[in-house]
């Protein structure tokens, strides 16, 4: 395969400043790698956006962050009701089923970056049917999470591919106290949920560990051709996890953090309800997941915290489909992983930050015929390694203006290399506001199944795919005003070329499909977000917020003469959430509202969606308490994924209203 290769002369120049440079610096007074977080606190420190300790009101980009206090405040249990609540899209493939097929949009794009502990989750193979390469459901347990932050807009720069909407980071907690906590949840359809956490502290080192299994019945639904509540066949599922985590404080700001995180899972998986494409009453999937890393951080003056980690990543999954004859299959991936970043204050003004990622995934994909592979429809033994190169230069211009310029250079094995680069300039305001402008570029490869699927499959391959390529843009502001709101606004620009499109050819007759990944011309993306912050009375607050997302594609055919077309799967054009707090004493109760207008009926039920969770905890005493939680409130029908297909409109919908009660007790 031609490749395009960045020049000798640059890669040495890049090689000499990253291993050169980053070497000398004054050493400052050392800060908190982890500083403790409250919604909108724009005093706070997050790493996520610069991969380095900053104060929001000098970080030009629109981060969210949802703490360990905000969770337990709130009764949040499932890291996806915490991205709900930081103002994220979260999407279900397969519909309402809570062993979690769900993947998130960020600033209207599902090409987003998941990291634990800045580890990459993100596999180059698909896992699920959204071929995003990741599902909600293989994250920590949230009882595992010290804290969540969500950055919006271009990270491909400092993250490497996926990176065009944004990037999520998955902050873990660690052993600072001995503590051991039991939880137990029970409710609709059958649900149980049982947890286990201790942790605890001995001289320099401290460890976390948790334990969960859940268990569900079939989901329900609500049919809004009938308006009855129908039972989905084949959704129950079980799920057992396991995390260890154990630092060791090293002395003089060094710290090794060692992780271990398990995960196993069977459940029934009807992929869509019955009599609409892709349903199967017979099929089952079971997956196994193991994680562990190894890091080494480093204080080195002031808000800097250098990072050298190695990880490996396992998944396998086994999906039986027997439904229509259609072939089970097996994914097993293993990824290994080394990740370096390293920062440098050149003066007070000035800082430099550079590293590397480095990530060899082996995967084989089996398929079967009964117990028999089908090496038609195999392939194992496959290699996909990238190396990617980056750097950041960071200016103080003055008291109030940072202006920050990096680039990235990615070298990948089965497709053409590639530099990006990022601009960001922040204007510091005042103490509580700062307003910011950010460009940046964007690249990334096919997957898998797109590159080595064998021919006459039902998953082609497309040997000419192109990368997608591209820029985006973000113009905001974050504020805080004297009376306590805080506000959050930012508008929002992405372009591509070359983005990828899949194409399903579908036998209606025979039940079967073929699917395959063309590059379409463009795709434009512009968009709005909002959220506000108000505390109110003594007990009370508020948070707000509105989304504005238009999509647009060309498929570049000029002989069609449509030109620029909106993509009608967008479930939300325009995006609305609504929560209150109250907070007193031993009470906490909350109730959210969200919901979209202006969808297209081409693939939903319904132009529009309103869905209310409540959830409320007493503390009984110090150590027990207890809560409830109702989802889906007003029982509404409704489907935030659209299923190509026939008869796909509302072929995944959401689960219907959803009652849980839990009791949790320090031991």
């Amino acid at each position: 395969m031609s490749r395009g290769k960045m020049s000798k002369r640059q890669k040495q120049l890049l090689c000499l400043v990253l291993g050169g440079t980053l070497i000398f610096g004054g050493p400052e007074r050392a800060a908190a790698e982890e500083a403790e977080a409250a919604e909108f606190s724009l005093d706070e420190y997050v790493v996520t956006a610069n991969r380095m300790p900053t104060k929001r009101t000098e970080t030009a980009a629109n981060i969210t962050v949802v703490s360990r206090e905000e969770m337990e405040q709130k009764n949040i249990t499932t890291v996806k009701e915490a991205l709900n609540q930081a103002g994220v899209q979260v999407d279900v493939e397969g519909g309402g089923n809570s062993a979690d097929n769900s993947y998130v949009t960020l600033n209207g794009d599902k090409r987003v970056v998941i990291l634990v502990d800045g580890r990459r989750i993100n596999w180059e193979q698909q896992v699920d049917n959204a071929q995003t390469g990741y599902s909600l459901g293989m994250l920590p347990d949230l009882n595992n999470v010290e804290k969540i932050e969500v950055v919006r807009g271009a990270a491909s720069s400092l993250y490497g591919s996926s990176g065009v909407g944004g990037v999520i980071n998955i902050i873990t907690r660690k052993g600072t106290e001995n503590r051991t906590t039991a939880l137990t949840e029970f409710g609709s359809w059958g649900a149980r949920r049982y947890s286990l956490q201790t942790s605890g502290k001995s001289g320099d080192t401290g460890y976390m560990v948790t334990a969960e299994r859940q268990t569900q019945d079939y989901y329900e639904y609500k049919d809004p051709a009938t308006g009855k509540v129908v039972t989905m066949p084949n959704s129950d599922f079980t799920r057992e996890t396991a995390s260890l985590r154990i630092d060791k404080d090293l002395g003089n700001d060094r710290t090794l953090t060692f992780y271990f995180d398990h995960l196993s899972e069977d459940s029934g998986y009807p992929v869509a309800k019955p009599g609409f494409a892709f349903y199967c009453p017979d099929a089952s999937r079971h997956t196994i997941q193991n994680n562990l890393s190894l890091a080494y951080r480093w204080q080195q003056g002031e808000n800097i915290t250098n990072n050298l980690q190695i990880y490996r990543n396992h998944y396998n999954g086994f999906w039986h489909r027997y439904k229509y004859n259609i072939n089970s299959s097996r994914y097993e991936l293993e990824a290994d992983g080394i990740e370096w970043n390293q920062t440098r204050r050149l003066s007070d003004r000035h800082t430099l930050l550079g590293g590397f990622d480095w990530r060899s995934t082996r995967i084989d994909y089996i398929s079967y015929l009964g117990e028999t592979i089908d090496p038609s429809n195999t392939y194992t033994g496959r290699n996909l390694r990238n190396l990617g190169l980056f750097l950041e230069d960071r200016w103080t211009l003055d008291s109030r203006w940072t202006f920050t310029a990096g680039m990235r250079y990615d070298d990948p094995n089965e497709y053409a290399d590639k530099s990006t680069a990022r601009l960001s300039l922040n204007r510091k305001i005042n103490d509580t506001t700062n307003a910011y402008l950010s460009w940046g570029q964007v690249y990334r490869g096919p997957n898998a199944v797109d590159l080595f699927m064998p021919e006459g499959t039902y998953y082609r391959k497309n040997p000419n795919l192109r990368p997608e390529r591209g820029q985006t843009a973000t113009l905001g502001i974050n504020t805080k005003l004297p009376g306590g709101t805080a506000i959050q606004a930012s508008l929002f620009s992405t372009q591509l070329k070359d983005a990828f499109k899949d194409y399903y050819d579908i036998d209606p007759v025979n039940y079967t499909y073929t699917r395959e990944v063309f590059n379409i011309a463009q795709q434009k993306k512009k968009g709005f977000d909002l959220m506000v912050t108000q505390p109110f009375a003594e007990h009370w607050n508020l948070t707000a917020g509105y989304s504005y997302l238009q999509v647009k594609e060309d498929d570049g055919d000029p002989t069609n003469g449509t030109g620029y077309q909106s993509d009608i799967t967008n479930s939300n054009p325009h995006a609305y959430r609504l929560g209150i707090h109250y907070h007193n004493n031993a009470w906490n109760v909350s109730a959210a509202l969200r919901g979209a207008t202006g969808r297209s009926l081409e693939a939903f039920t319904s132009r529009q969606y309103w869905v209310t969770d409540l959830a409320a905890s007493y503390q009984v005493t110090p150590d027990v308490k207890v809560y409830a939680k109702v989802y889906n409130l007003t029982n509404r029908a409704y489907e935030t994924a659209y299923m190509t297909g026939w008869n796909a409109v509302g072929g995944l919908p959401m689960a219907s209203r959803q009652i849980v009660f839990g009791v949790e007790g320090r031991l």
